[in-house]
């Protein structure tokens, strides 16, 4: 599935145990039942308006059993959401607009905004951690992958 080519595989096992935590009946799907079963696990109770509600904006083909691949498609239009942000976020920090973030931008950045300012051997492992392609600099796409490893 394409869609699975969004995530990281450490997310798609985070989601894919969330989804089965769920799936009380083990059958692959969520069915409202089973969701309002989870939430009062926690203590939650919710309407029957609200959890139908909740299954309408992930059932994308109207079956209402809500299936992984719809919950994915939902998670990957959040994120693509996000990612609008996360570009904005780069642009600011690439102040030379190089399309990457140097290490003296990172360091720029992150000093102005922690409280002791990091280390630069704190920053130098941020960018080797986000640094995919090892060329001491973290590439947009990098940049948005290292925030969205992060959650």
């Amino acid at each position: 599935m394409a869609v699975q080519l969004f995530f990281t595989e450490e997310q798609r096992k985070v989601f894919k145990s969330s989804f089965k935590s769920i799936d009380a009946d083990g059958d692959g799907k969520i069915t409202p039942e089973e969701l309002k079963a989870a939430f009062k696990s926690i203590e939650i109770e919710l309407t029957q308006e609200k959890i139908d509600e909740m299954m309408s904006m992930v059932d994308k083909d109207g079956s209402r059993p809500v299936d992984f691949s719809e919950i994915l498609m939902k998670k990957a239009e959040q994120m693509r959401g996000k990612g609008a942000q996360y570009f904005k976020a780069f642009d600011a920090l690439d102040t030379d607009k190089s399309g990457s973030l140097s290490p003296e931008e990172l360091r720029t950045a992150l000093s102005a905004c922690t409280d002791p300012p990091m280390t630069k051997e704190e920053i130098d492992a941020i960018i080797k951690k986000a640094d995919g392609n090892n060329d001491g600099e973290i590439r947009r796409a990098e940049f948005v992958r290292m925030i969205q490893s992060s959650y």
